[in-house]
């Protein structure tokens, strides 16, 4: 008996050690220095505030309508934002301003790419998705929506609302928890503590199921945007091979594959329809016009 509750306690232990580094390390510190730039915390701050007052003055030189000054402000903002994040300090209000700074230059694709990298460290901010739709509706191509149903976020509220860090605390807690349930049940064994351990397994299942999910969904799935005024998607990987059709700055993509300088990816918009289709093939036709190959140089991935 004693040797069980033993074993049962060094293995709540090293999970519980081995759990929270990885929960912790799920998602980069703001506090990690990238030894290539030589950027320390409190240099990372001061070009943070250096940035959002630069952001603020050009807003209020694009009020008076001073453009040319208000240009040189976004510029030295956005370069104070990204030698942040090069110098490995990433963080959901940066990329969130850094979206913001890119927009009022009118660089719609990158303010989504950064607005999309921001998601996935903050789910919940309101003020973001609003940003978002906004720049969206800018895009000169007409996206398909791909929007979840309001009862399908209601319903899986969690998957919707934590991020990949804030996920992997809750499975991690509720292991510990579960284990402690189970040492508890060893010792006094309560019909209501088997209960309470039925409760917790179930939980602890389907936020371990919501991770994976999650992990897949972000780092699974090359999602990329394009970030050129216009460019050709092709039937191939080179520009020996025809154009299949053009795709415009801020819409969004999958690449589905890599070749030398070249991505083929799969575009969720309105493209030009194959003619004399068959019929009943409709769908599949589809799908095939939206895919194709472009150069690298014209997306960013998020």
């Amino acid at each position: 008996m004693k040797l069980r509750i033993f074993n049962l306690l060094f293995l709540v232990g090293l999970f519980f050690h081995c759990g929270m580094h990885g929960a912790d390390c799920g998602l980069p510190k703001s506090e990690v220095r990238n030894q290539k730039y030589g950027i320390s915390r409190d240099a990372a701050i001061k070009l943070f505030t250096d940035a959002n007052e630069k952001y603020l003055q050009a807003t209020k030189f694009i009020a008076s309508k001073k453009i040319q000054e208000a240009d040189q402000h976004l510029k030295e903002a956005a370069i104070q934002y990204e030698t942040i994040l090069a110098g490995g300090f990433k963080n959901g209000q940066i990329y969130y301003n850094l979206g913001n700074t890119y927009y009022r230059q009118g660089e719609l694709g990158k303010a989504i790419v950064n607005y999309r990298r921001a998601e996935q460290f903050m789910p919940r901010s309101a003020d973001l998705d609003a940003n978002l739709r906004l720049v969206k509706g800018f895009t000169e191509d007409r996206e398909f929506s791909t929007e979840i149903p309001p009862v399908i976020r209601r319903i899986f509220f969690w998957f919707f609302f934590l991020n990949q860090n804030e996920l992997s605390i809750v499975a991690v807690s509720l292991y510990v928890v579960l284990m402690i349930s189970l040492f508890f049940s060893i010792i006094r064994k309560y019909a209501w503590l088997r209960r309470v351990m039925v409760g917790f397994s179930i939980a602890l299942f389907v936020v371990v199921v919501s991770l994976g999910s999650k992990i897949y969904s972000e780092q699974g799935v090359n999602r990329g945007v394009i970030i050129a005024t216009k460019c050709e998607v092709r039937y191939g990987p080179g520009e020996e091979y025809e154009t299949k059709f053009e795709i415009h700055n801020g819409a969004e993509c999958v690449i589905e594959d890599e070749k030398d300088d070249w991505y083929r990816v799969y575009v969720n918009v309105g493209v030009k329809q194959i003619p004399d289709s068959k019929e009943g093939a409709e769908e599949n036709v589809r799908d095939d016009v939206r895919r194709g190959w472009l150069q690298r140089k014209y997306v960013d991935v998020i």
